[in-house]
């Protein structure tokens, strides 16, 4: 929500924060965040991570920051025999079908 950046909207636009509440109790489970010493290794952990999230048929959505790191992730998940697609800035040509195929147990 804005909540969490109240004041970065009152000092750049003037505006206040009015915090509205959910119609249904939160069920998101916020995880402290993973620091790791190097892409490699954060890497490494995606990928185990996926792997064991795979093996229980539960779809997964991996974003990155660049073309270049997705196709990177990719190749990995290939070495551990992980099927999936990738949709960035190369594969436009495909999106709707991997779109349309999103969150389907192996798409």
């Amino acid at each position: 929500t804005a909540k969490t950046e109240e004041s970065e909207f009152q000092k750049i636009y003037g505006l206040g924060v009015i915090p509205i509440p959910t119609n249904r109790p939160m069920i998101r489970k916020d995880q402290k965040d993973l620091i790791y010493r190097t892409e490699d290794a954060k890497f490494d952990a995606i990928i185990a991570d996926v792997v064991e999230r795979h093996e229980a048929g539960q779809p997964i959505l991996i974003g990155t920051a660049s073309v270049a790191k997705s196709e990177l992730l990719s190749e990995k998940l290939k070495r551990a025999g992980v099927p999936h697609k990738v949709l960035n800035a190369k594969h436009h040509e495909s999106e709707a079908a991997i779109v349309a195929l999103a969150g389907r147990k192996g798409a």
